[in-house]
Parts: structure tokens; C-alpha cells; sequence
């Protein structure tokens, strides 16, 4: 039997790098050679939402945090192309101005009208609190102002949230008990490996993709970096976990082809 691991990949903006840096960046050509690679073997693209019905046998999940211009306005446009749709999950008190947290100017944040349009055209619009705050540095009471109040945001827009990003991966039990409570069945954190059907709803892991990171790149970390951790000792998930995820992985590798899009 399969394991059906499922890579979760984390992006956040997407532009050209004299526009937008390299930091939190993925190039528009970079993101669509990832889409590529999955596309060529068969992969279903799944947003996060639909893993709360149904957990694909051979699925990959593309998500960006922060709800950055640049996201929508390159990224989407990008994906769209190839018939790829994503999940992106906005700070709701920020929406239409800029990534204050970031210090400085910060970068441009989509509108609303953007992302009601992205909404229309089949992108998921997800939950990433009010104002970006690290869950596990506030009291419940606040943490409850920050999700309660972003979802209702959200619902006042037309869009019901169907999975939550916790901001800078971090959260506690008391997260989760306001994320059970309002009904989002999906959490997304951050991690070194595939998600698990097993791994608790709230909590999957996904895996960060930085400016550099190639097809090879994303293999190694899809796939290598977990067996390396795993040998090491240093899987903060149970040994387990992680080798049911990189095995399950390995049927990217085993069919690569005769060579890797660029």
C-alpha cells in the first residue's frame, strides 16, 4: 500500500528578482518548472482546503503565504497557464497594504478586489490571522481575536476559510482548540517532509521553497533532506512518520524520465 505522501509546498512572493529580491521570492519561470515537473508525472493539484474531503493518492498542494501583489499578479497568472490552481492565505487586517512584520517599507500586499477575483477563478483564499501574529506568543483570549476575527473578515467578503496558515509556523494548544472550535478542518504549519494522511489535520507539514531552489533542489528536499534527518537522528517527527513520507516520495524519483525541466 502507498503511503500517500503529499509535498506541501510553501512559497511567498513571486516577481522578478530585481523587483522583488530574492528573499521570500520565487521567480514566475522558477514557480512554473515546479508545476511542470508535477504535471509530467501525473500529479493532481489539490488546494489545502480539499484535503478536509479527500486526501489524494498521488497529489502535491502548492500554497503561498502572506497574500503578497506579487503572488497574484505573477504567481497565479503563472499556474493559471498550465491549468494549476493554489491556496493562498492573507493577513486580514493588512490586505491592500504591505507586510508590516517584514520591518521597513515592507511588500506590497494583493487588494481585495485581487483576491476576490483570484477566488472566482478557482484560487482557495485561506486564513493567516488578522495581523500576522505568532500564535504561541498570545494568550488564548488574543489568539481567539486574531482567527475569530480574520474568518469573520473573510466571511464578510464571501469566502468561507476552509484551512488556516499559522504565521511563522508557530502554535500552541490553544490554536488548535480556536481552530477546532471554529470549524476550519485544515492547519498548515512548516516542516522538512511530505505530509502524512495520518498527520493531525490541523498540523501538516510543508516544505519551503526558496529563490534558488530548482527542480533538484525541491527532489532534495522532497526527498533526500528527510532520509538525511531521519539518519541523523535530528526528525523532530517520529522516525516513523519520516520514512513513511520519504518512501512514499520516491516514486517522484523513480520516474523522472530522461532529464529534469530547467
Amino acid at each position: 500500500m502507498r503511503s500517500q505522501a503529499l509535498p506541501i509546498l510553501c512559497y511567498h512572493k513571486c516577481g522578478p528578482a530585481d523587483r522583488e529580491g530574492r528573499r521570500l521570492n520565487v521567480e514566475p519561470r522558477r514557480l512554473a518548472a515546479h508545476a511542470r515537473f508535477f504535471l509530467r508525472r501525473g500529479a493532481e493539484f489539490v488546494t489545502a482546503g480539499h484535503l478536509a474531503d479527500r486526501w489524494p493518492d498521488r497529489g502535491v498542494c502548492l500554497t503561498f503565504d502572506d497574500g503578497y501583489a506579487s503572488t497574484i499578479q505573477n504567481g497565479f497568472g503563472a499556474l493559471e497557464v498550465l491549468g494549476v490552481r493554489a491556496s493562498v492565505y492573507v493577513v486580514t487586517e493588512l490586505v491592500g497594504s504591505s507586510a508590516d512584520w517584514e520591518g521597513g517599507d515592507g511588500a506590497p500586499l494583493a487588494g481585495w478586489d485581487e483576491l476576490l477575483d483570484a477566488h472566482r477563478r478557482g484560487f482557495e483564499i485561506g486564513c493567516h490571522t488578522a495581523t500576522h501574529a505568532r500564535m504561541d506568543g498570545l494568550d488564548p483570549e488574543a489568539q481567539r481575536r486574531e482567527v475569530l476575527g480574520a474568518l469573520e473578515t473573510l466571511r464578510g467578503r464571501g469566502i468561507e476559510a476552509r484551512s488556516f496558515c499559522h504565521p511563522y509556523g508557530r502554535y500552541d494548544s490553544a490554536t488548535l482548540e480556536i481552530l477546532q472550535g471554529a470549524g476550519v478542518p485544515i492547519g498548515l504549519a512548516l516542516g522538512k517532509r511530505p505530509a502524512l494522511p495520518t498527520d493531525p489535520r490541523l498540523e501538516l507539514p510543508r516544505i519551503v521553497l526558496a529563490y534558488s531552489d530548482g527542480v533538484a533542489m525541491l527532489l532534495y528536499k522532497m526527498v533526500l533532506r528527510p532520509r538525511l534527518r531521519q539518519a541523523s537522528g535530528a526528525a523532530k517527527r517520529p522516525t516513523k512518520a519520516v520514512a513513511a513520507a520519504t518512501a512514499g516520495e520516491q516514486r517522484w524519483v523513480l520516474d523522472l524520465g530522461p532529464c529534469l525541466p530547467s
